[in-house]
């Protein structure tokens, strides 16, 4: 019984202050003399670090600032209150690191409370997390974009959103990496006057839209209305239809008991009984 209770001692003790026992010497090399002593060094009180300085030890982390910190750029102080306070020995990383809670309320809710596990680079905070990371909780914080697919589908609907925005989160793709343009010369921006791209079907039109779009699919039309010598060839297509597909009433903008007698309209109730085709009136010729 005392020889295993003595063999329990020995056993704890050689792994307690064994290694340091085993672990080598190592030689110390003396100098042949001493520096000599200079008091006036430290005559003065130490100075405040400027951010040049800490970029000097911290390269990476200065030229991630430079290049998208974004609301981070600024003094490094702000959340490092405590610094080159780190000891392994007294494995005190996480205490000296600042907490993103100091500054940022729950940003998107309760649902995601790990920061960094998108937000992987508190130095780069234009710099979004890799779609992979986030691909899977889009709706959470995107609900109107979610609703919008949802409500109207269309083969947007049928899409991951990583398959648009495929490059990092809050990339704005172009259309026109799987879209055609309606014109050669129409440029990206031009998409998103009349679709939404997470409604693209529900087509809206202005007064402004270009209208070489609406001659890429109605040339036949546009072509006609071109040549129209009646006063719709001064109106844009958008003025007469509001939204896309929409059949405007004549009566909308014409008021018919103004300009003929009961008895006619009685005879011709539908205007293009006469008028024939809107696009390409019949006028009067002098």
């Amino acid at each position: 019984m005392i020889f295993c209770r003595l063999l329990y001692i020995l056993i704890l003790f050689f792994f307690s202050y064994g290694v340091a026992f085993a672990a080598p010497v190592q030689p110390v090399e003396r100098k042949d003399s001493l520096p000599q002593q200079n008091a006036s060094l430290y005559a003065m009180g130490p100075q405040p670090l400027t951010l040049e300085q800490c970029g000097q030890c911290h390269p990476s982390h200065y030229s991630d600032l430079k290049r998208a910190g974004g609301r981070h750029q600024f003094d490094c102080r702000e959340c490092h209150t405590v610094f080159h306070a780190y000891s392994p020995l007294k494995d005190n990383y996480a205490a000296i690191m600042p907490q993103c809670a100091t500054c940022h309320i729950q940003v998107h809710g309760e649902k995601h409370l790990g920061c960094q596990s998108c937000h992987q680079n508190p130095h780069a905070a234009q710099q979004g997390p890799p779609v992979g990371a986030v691909e899977n909780y889009c709706s959470d914080c995107h609900n109107k974009q979610a609703t919008q697919l949802a409500t109207l589908p269309s083969h947007h609907t049928e899409m991951s959103c990583s398959n648009c925005h495929h490059t990092q989160h809050g990339n704005v793709p172009s259309c026109n990496e799987c879209h055609q343009p309606h014109y050669s010369t129409q440029t990206f921006t031009s998409c998103a006057t009349c679709h939404d791209v997470h409604q693209p079907l529900a087509i809206s039109l202005n007064k402004n839209t270009d209208l070489r779009t609406c001659d890429s699919c109605h040339h036949g039309v546009f072509v006609k209305w071109q040549g129209t010598p009646s006063k719709h060839g001064q109106l844009t297509c958008a003025e007469c239809h509001t939204q896309h597909k929409q059949i405007p009433q004549c009566n909308d903008c014409h008021t018919s008991s103004l300009s003929h007698s009961a008895k006619l309209l009685e005879k011709y109730p539908r205007c293009l009984d006469c008028h024939l085709d809107v696009h390409d009136l019949p006028v009067k010729k002098n």
